[in-house]
């Protein structure tokens, strides 16, 4: 029996569950946006709006990537224990806890019957209002996807792929301190351009 097959069960649930919040969520928020009501639409803001689009397809990418576990003689039986499972388990566990915080919950603007209450939502400042939690959390995320390339998936010190996470690391670090819209907006046109390039290199035309 591959080792992998078991423990990878309660973590694809975990990442399965964090695709359906913020679909949840995104989804709410474009059904209030779109009705007939005008006092109650939804104010969206591009780097929010990029955060979110990144971290659905980062979901999709780590389960997709961890296809070579499968394989024993990629990562073998006795290689795993419980460190390396709660390391591997880290990076569905904070994905799950970043679409939490990531875009309001509908629960926030609705009334207890689930009708939308009369009043706009604005992305713009629930970002701001927000961005330590977020943006705190996707550091974390980094960092253990970072020790997740070493240790299941052999990256090496001088790839581009880890190059790529310590330049996200060092980017990401002023905004979440700061709340300097200039900072942030900057931030994420380097985060969207770099999480282009990476899905084009490594999982279009490297299959290609």
């Amino acid at each position: 029996m591959v080792v992998y097959s078991h423990l990878a069960m309660i973590a694809f649930v975990i990442l399965g569950l964090s695709m359906v919040r913020i679909m949840i969520n995104f989804s709410a928020l474009l059904a209030k946006n779109h009705n007939n009501d005008p006092d109650d639409d939804v104010y969206f803001y591009w780097p929010h709006t990029a955060m979110c689009f990144i971290t659905f397809f980062t979901i999709i990418l780590f389960w997709w990537t961890s296809f070579p576990l499968r394989d024993i003689n990629y990562f073998p039986n006795e290689d795993w224990n419980l460190f390396t499972f709660l390391l591997y388990l880290m990076v569905p566990f904070l994905f799950f806890m970043v679409t939490e915080v990531i875009a309001p919950q509908p629960e926030s603007y609705t009334d207890n019957e689930g009708k939308h209450q009369h009043y706009s939502v604005n992305l713009k400042e629930y970002y701001y209002h927000n961005h330590r939690s977020i943006l705190g959390l996707a550091w974390i995320l980094q960092v253990m996807l970072l020790a997740n390339l070493f240790v299941f998936f052999k990256g090496e010190l001088e790839s581009l792929k880890v190059l790529g996470r310590v330049v996200m690391l060092c980017v990401m670090a002023p905004m979440v301190v700061s709340s300097n819209k200039r900072i942030h907006e900057i931030g994420m046109g380097i985060f969207l351009v770099g999480f282009i390039y990476t899905i084009l290199k490594y999982h279009v035309y490297a299959v290609i």
